[in-house]
């Protein structure tokens, strides 16, 4: 599928035609999710030492809880513990 603004306006207005009954689908908190999860993806895999990964993480304002920094810094030191 093309990526055009209108394809995902259509797919979103499907995705939510199909939820009808069920569990609203709420496509904006859907595509925060996608655009966040891109984003610590790229910071995870640019970040060449543990401080450039922090350092990423905290300006996107993801780093701000301690917990949830550790779990990232799980994830990243897992990813080059080779």
């Amino acid at each position: 599928m093309t990526d055009k603004p209108e394809s995902s306006d259509i797919r979103d207005v499907i995705r939510e035609e199909k939820s009808r009954g069920k569990r609203r689908v709420d496509t904006k908190a859907l595509e925060l999710t996608r655009h966040r999860l891109k984003v610590l993806r790229e910071a995870l895999m640019n970040s060449r030492t543990e401080r450039e990964f922090v350092e990423a993480i905290r300006e996107l304002g993801f780093g701000d809880d301690p917990e949830k920094l550790r779990e990232a810094l799980k994830i990243w030191r897992s990813s080059f513990s080779r």
